[in-house]
C-alpha cells in the first residue's frame, strides 16, 4: 500500500509516528495545563463501498473495541476518501467529537485500498 500522491512525506510521517504512538498505547501532552489527550488511530481497509475499521483504538458507545465497524457515508471524510482525497477538521465518531484527520491509502495501480485516520478529542 502506498499513500496517494497528495500526500507529502511529511504527512506520512507524522501519521505513522501517531499510529505507533496511538497503537502502543501513549498518550502527547501539549503545552496546555492539566491536558494530555489521548490520539485516536484507525487502520481502515476499503472493499468498494466501506471503510472497514481493520486496526483501532477507538470504542464504541457500549464500550467494546471498534475493529470491524464502518466509516459512516454520510461523513465529509467518507466522500474526501472516496475521491482518493485526505480530509482535515472536525468528525464525530461514536458520538464524540474529533479533530481529525484522514489520508488514502492506494495500491501501485493506483486503486484505493484502505484509509489511515488520526485523531485528537474535542
Amino acid at each position: 500500500m502506498r499513500l496517494h500522491r497528495w500526500v507529502s512525506g511529511r504527512v506520512v510521517k507524522g501519521i505513522a509516528l501517531a499510529l505507533g504512538l496511538a497503537f502502543s498505547g501513549a498518550s502527547l501532552a501539549f503545552a496546555h495545563e492539566h491536558s494530555s489527550p489521548r490520539i485516536e488511530a484507525t487502520i481502515f481497509s476499503y472493499d468498494g463501498q466501506d471503510f472497514v475499521r481493520t486496526q483501532t483504538t477507538l470504542m464504541t458507545k457500549d464500550g467494546k473495541s471498534a475493529v470491524n465497524t464502518k466509516l459512516e457515508h454520510e461523513t465529509p471524510a467518507y466522500k474526501a476518501l472516496s475521491e482518493k482525497h485526505s480530509f482535515t477538521g472536525e468528525a464525530t465518531v461514536f458520538g464524540r467529537k474529533y479533530d481529525a484527520n484522514y489520508a488514502p491509502l492506494t495500491s501501485d495501480d493506483g486503486q484505493l485500498t484502505g484509509a489511515l485516520f488520526v485523531a485528537v478529542a474535542k
